[in-house]
């Protein structure tokens, strides 16, 4: 068998002064240089074309640095799934992507891998090599999710995007604008979807077919409206979430309320949920407190996502975050709890993830993702949806941040009022677009079926119709009515990632083909001496040696300052460890026979979260303590409680729970 020459590497390696790189670059091409090996083991007749390959790649580097590995690589791996999809290899332009000589129409580089799945004249091959696949989609994507700053200009791209979506979104109407609307209000701006002007002023001459559909989504959504049935604060969960609040001003003491507004009140009393009981309430009102008639604002955040761009979210309003989350708990409950389930799980991808890999292997199922899916979700949409259901769209309306502020840069307004129903940071946005998703997926399937809408008709296509957020999956003969309807209704699909050809198809962190899972593993970042960083190339290295990627593995697994201190575990037991098919392996470890729980035990090197409470010295650390309901045989502080910190820790941990 040929192995790549050792020699030839180290001198790739030594034509670039990688001193001159960052870290993240000399770390990304040594993981390659491993993923070459790992290909020559499989085979080895391409030897000499992954040593070539891997020279070409590191001149790349030399001139364009990181953006080779987090932006060239995977601009390429996107037309390759394309292509992959369509079935022919075409011509892009891109980076990395120029022909081979003589009339062969995939890439010079990786050609020794193309050459196994598409045919010289670009058509995919009968005989097409799904690892060969696997290796490609590995190289194209391995730094596409590094954890990297991007410069300020991807950030105001990002903000002057955010800004301009919303602008073409249609003007809000007074319903979600005044603080007392009635129920009047609410019926005379929304009448439903087949008959909204708004949407039909969008619908062509001809499409009678897209009507239908408005028609048979309120339907649709009526079904949705009466299975959720009468929302009751008092019968639901109020809680805080993990995430950061609009308030700026250092740790913040959520559960004390100082900016309760009069739209907030009138379905969210203070009284009964901003406070443990009536007595504390009368207590503040005599300290002064009072219901505040300002509009408070969300506040936009950059978050580091990839290279290419950040993440905006919005940090919400804490009063708001803590409505917003009794209706998240209402609607998880109910859906839960009913034929909703079939079609929508919110915390659990497995639906969507198996729909697509057998979407992947008979093409009878579309994937399709949207673009800036919850900045498109209007107000109008979300009442119509929810029509027939007055209790839920009041809340709605009540808990809605209709403003968000920004300091992020001094050329966009510092203050605007959204056209946008929500953003994401807003504890409702993730159900209420996956409940206005599945209406118009259920919806464009029942058209194109040329079902009415029954409840009989809805749960015959259990199976064909998921949707989790803005990944949605449907019959294939669905798709192109369902990308209509997206459109009239304000929605954009994102074409790139979206599958209906083909044996490739993409949802919910799976890449399937031909129903076998084709995901990349995601390189993060170099692995020094912290918490963080360690149990980050673990799991890391774990994925790799799971796909059978061994020489990559090792090597990550030698960058772990404390290798040799962790236990070797079994496949996906679950215990921090470094996972082996050899199964576990403790010896030279400390054991036991715990005599209190009669357990053979083992101390091992482990993850610890340590949390930070600052005390806040006021009584609202009682509405803090109903509210998270803490085991009462474990310790509990209450308090402000700061982001934890990780630690490396020894413990006693029992045998069994290691898989022996």
């Amino acid at each position: 068998m040929q192995t790549i020459d050792e020699t030839r590497l180290r001198g790739a390696f030594e034509r670039v002064d990688l001193s001159m790189l960052k870290s993240h670059v000399d770390e990304l091409l040594q993981v390659y240089a491993h993923i070459c090996k790992d290909v020559v083991a499989a085979y080895p007749t391409l030897c000499e074309e992954m040593e070539r390959d891997f020279c070409h790649l590191v001149r790349l580097v030399a001139n364009d640095g990181i953006n080779t590995f987090c932006i060239d690589l995977p601009a390429a791996g996107k037309h390759f799934d394309r292509c992959l999809s369509e079935g022919k290899y075409t011509v892009s332009g891109l980076p990395l992507t120029k022909r081979c000589p003589r009339s062969v129409m995939y890439p010079q580089f990786l050609r020794g891998l193309h050459s196994l799945v598409f045919s010289k004249s670009g058509c995919l091959r009968e005989d097409c090599d799904v690892e060969a696949v696997l290796f490609l989609r590995q190289f194209y994507y391995c730094a596409k999710k590094a954890r990297l700053d991007c410069s300020h200009d991807k950030v105001i791209d990002a903000i002057e995007d955010f800004y301009r979506t919303d602008d073409l979104l249609p003007e809000v109407s007074d319903f979600w604008n005044v603080d007392q609307p009635s129920h009047e209000d609410h019926e005379e701006a929304h009448t439903g979807f087949g008959r909204s002007q708004i949407y039909l002023s969008r619908v062509g001459p001809d499409e009678d077919q897209v009507r239908c559909l408005l028609r048979v989504m309120d339907t649709v959504s009526g079904h949705l409206g009466v299975t959720l049935g009468l929302y009751r604060p008092t019968g639901w969960r109020f809680r805080h979430g993990p995430g950061a609040v609009s308030e700026r001003t250092g740790p913040i003491n959520k559960y004390r309320f100082v900016n309760w507004s009069e739209r907030l009140e009138r379905e969210y009393p203070i009284a009964d949920y901003g406070f443990y009981n009536h007595s504390a309430w009368a207590s503040d009102v005599d300290m002064g407190l009072e219901i505040g008639s300002s509009d408070p604002a969300s506040r936009l955040i950059s978050v580091p996502k990839t290279l290419n761009g950040p993440r905006l979210i919005a940090a919400e309003p804490t009063e708001h975050q803590w409505c917003q989350q009794n209706i998240w708990h209402f609607i998880g409950t109910r859906c839960a709890d009913s034929w909703i389930q079939r079609f929508v799980h919110f915390h659990d991808q497995t639906l969507n993830q198996n729909l697509c890999r057998r979407g992947s292997m008979d093409g009878s199922l579309a994937t399709l993702d949207l673009s800036s899916a919850s900045d498109r979700v209007t107000p109008h949409f979300v009442g119509n949806l929810f029509r027939c259901n007055i209790g839920l769209v009041m809340a709605l309306q009540s808990t809605r941040t209709r403003y968000v502020e920004q300091n992020l840069d001094s050329r966009f307004p510092s203050k605007y009022a959204l056209k946008k129903f929500s953003t994401m940071g807003s504890a409702v946005t993730f159900p209420v677009e996956t409940l206005g998703f599945l209406s118009i997926a259920l919806a464009a399937t029942l058209v194109q079926r040329g079902l009415k809408g029954t409840m009989e008709d809805i749960l015959s296509l259990e199976g064909q119709v998921a949707v989790f957020g803005d990944d949605i999956i449907v019959p294939t003969d669905s798709r192109l009515l369902l990308t209509r309807a997206l459109e009239v209704l304000h929605f954009e699909v994102n074409v790139g990632k979206s599958f209906s050809e083909g044996n490739f198809r993409e949802s919910c962190g799976v890449d399937a083909y031909k129903g076998i899972d084709i995901s990349p593993v995601y390189w993060r970042s170099p692995c020094r001496n912290e918490p963080e960083e360690i149990a980050s190339t673990l799991t890391v290295r774990n994925s790799f040696y799971r796909r059978g990627y061994w020489h990559a593995a090792a090597y990550l697994a030698s960058t772990i300052p404390c290798v040799k201190q962790l236990a070797r575990v079994p496949i996906s037991s679950g215990a921090f460890g470094v996972e082996s098919f050899l199964g576990l392996d403790v010896s030279g470890f400390q054991r036991r026979i715990c005599r209190s729980l009669q357990k053979d035990q083992v101390r091992l090197l482990g993850m610890s979260a340590k949390q930070r409470v600052i005390h806040t010295g006021c009584d609202s650390v009682l509405l803090q303590f109903f509210t998270e309901d803490p085991d009462l045989s474990q310790p509990w502080a209450g308090g402000v409680k700061q982001r934890p910190r990780l630690r490396l820790c020894r413990g006693w941990v029992d045998m069994e729970s290691l898989g022996s």
